[in-house]
């Protein structure tokens, strides 16, 4: 008998196996898919060439079928695409139908890493591919802020933001500006007497957080405030006896009120509660605390409980600035301009110093395209607070979006010159304008870098650092810049909005460093 050619049997195996391919096409185009993997799995068992891109093809479809099925078995599919993508790694559909199965698995993380490569790898052509990415990415990010939500903060925002934060009570600015003792004679009282009362030790405590906040010695404060706290009763003590002050501010109320709020602007949102609600027993009426808790509702995704304590602010204090000024400030997150405007009014009206009435009314006009009052407010702010860079620096802003470039960086830099060079915003925004205006990558890192050093805490300028090592492709620093940032974010869209441009660049990148030879030479997108 003749000998057997292999190559005619390897030929005659490789045709047959295609033919089991094709009737598995047509068993799937009729939706026999539990028939066209029979055909599949026949087509695979046929294969001469176990490592061919054809077997690839054969475990994706069937791969497909698997995801076909009622139920679905996506374990299965998952499966089947690993070893698809084993033979050929830059098999674009198999890539697209693992991402697909890993996300009917809840595997959200494994399934972006998938759409991202199959976006990478089709040039972004793929609309599965660029579809999943989108959809996913969402899932990632929130997730991902979520669980940032969830941990214990470490530190306070920058003195910049407490202090911006702080000046926009009135009744907190007018507190912080009587004469007081400064912190180191009341650091002697309270080691000159080891075990004074209740009542003596409290009052110590509150007037050097009092003095601390003046100094800008936040986190100091902060602990004074808690010390000071925790001399007060528990809610169910019975009646509570008021501490004797020689300062009338240094009250158990207030005491609750700034021990609520520095433990809300660090993030630690369930304590401030807390102690917001215990203040508000002793005082129901009490405008600060109102007003805060407002915005913790309000951070907390509750818009009717915030607007609720507006509203039982305004029957207590119904000519109260700092309520129309806060409630404005919301309205315009809401991005309800109507309601800010006519808030924001009467806030500058009832206080005419306060500069984040002034400031947040001049960027409401702008967003409503009353230009010239919005100009105008400005002006007047400027006029008003000369030694204010933070109204330079948001007129600035304004001068910007309306593409007076020239104005802004010359209100940037006046910014800048009036704080000696530290005020950190302001150097973000002379960035951006470098990169956008003159199209200085370096330049805009540079002032980035500068905003970092002289505000460490300063989230902007680490957003931004970000973005900008992203849109330079140097992956693995926006991913580090991007990082701190989440690290300092308190607001949970903030945190969403970073978190998607973080896991977008970290997806790229753990492609690049595990498969450089597919991914090195590929457009990375920004």
């Amino acid at each position: 008998m003749p000998a057997t050619d292999p190559t005619s049997t390897v030929l005659e195996r490789r045709n047959e196996a295609q033919r089991a391919k094709e009737r598995g096409n047509k068993r799937f185009q009729g939706r026999q898919y539990e028939r066209a993997i029979e055909e599949y799995t026949a087509a695979l068992e046929l294969a001469p060439e176990k490592g061919h891109k054809e077997v690839a093809v054969f475990y994706g479809n069937r791969a497909q079928c698997y995801s076909s099925l009622s139920p679905p078995k996506y374990a299965e599919a998952e499966a089947d695409c690993d070893r698809s993508l084993e033979i050929d790694p830059r098999y674009v559909k198999a890539m697209c139908r693992r991402a697909i199965a890993r996300e009917k698995q809840s595997k959200i993380r494994e399934a972006f890493i998938d759409f991202t490569a199959a976006a990478l790898l089709s040039g972004f052509s793929n609309e599965v591919a660029v579809e999943g990415t989108e959809r996913v990415l969402k899932q990632v990010a929130t997730l991902k802020a979520q669980e940032r939500l969830q941990e214990p903060m470490t530190s306070l925002p920058s003195a910049t933001f407490i202090s911006t934060f702080i000046d926009s009570f009135k009744s907190h600015r007018d507190l912080l500006a009587r004469p007081r003792r400064q912190v180191a004679p009341l650091t002697a009282a309270l080691a000159a007497d080891p075990a004074p009362s209740g009542a003596a030790l409290a009052r110590l405590y509150c007037e050097r957080a009092l003095a601390r906040m003046v100094a800008l010695e936040h986190e100091a404060a902060m602990e004074d405030w808690s010390a000071a706290v925790a001399l007060l009763p528990p809610h169910a003590d019975g009646e509570f006896v008021e501490w004797e002050a020689s300062d009338e501010a240094a009250t158990p109320v207030l005491a609750l009120c700034m021990n609520g709020m520095y433990l809300h602007l660090r993030g630690n949102y369930a304590e401030a509660m807390a102690s917001y609600d215990y203040a508000l027993q002793l005082d129901p009426g009490y405008i600060p605390v109102l007003l805060k808790r407002a915005s913790l509702w309000f951070e907390k995704e509750d818009l009717p409980k915030a607007l609720a304590d507006f509203s039982t602010a305004l029957e207590a204090r119904p000519d109260h600035p700092d309520i129309f000024c806060h409630r404005g400030q919301l309205y315009i997150l809401q991005n309800e301009i109507a309601s800010a405007l006519d808030d924001l009014r009467k806030a500058v009206d009832l206080d005419p110093d306060s500069i984040l009435a002034r400031i947040q009314l001049g960027m409401a006009l702008h967003r409503s395209g009353q230009q010239n009052e919005a100009r105008s407010t400005f002006s007047a702010a400027e006029s008003r607070f000369p030694d204010s860079p933070e109204v330079l620096n948001y007129y600035g802003e304004l001068l910007l979006e309306a593409q007076d470039v020239e104005g802004a960086a010359s209100k940037f830099r006046a910014a800048l010159k009036l704080s000696d060079d530290t005020f950190a915003l302001a150097h973000v925004n002379l960035g951006v304008l470098q990169l956008h205006g003159l199209q200085d990558a370096a330049g805009a890192l540079q002032h980035c870098e500068e905003a970092i050093k002289v505000d460490p805490l300063c989230e902007t300028a680490h957003v931004h650092m970000a973005h900008l090592r992203l849109q330079t492709l140097d992956l693995e620093g926006a991913v580090s810049a991007y990082d701190k940032a989440v690290s300092l974010l308190r607001m949970k869209q903030e945190l969403v909005d970073c978190y998607s441009m973080r896991e977008a660049a970290a997806a790229q990148l753990s492609l690049l460093e595990a498969q450089p030879d597919i991914y090195g030479d590929l457009k990375y997108t920004v």
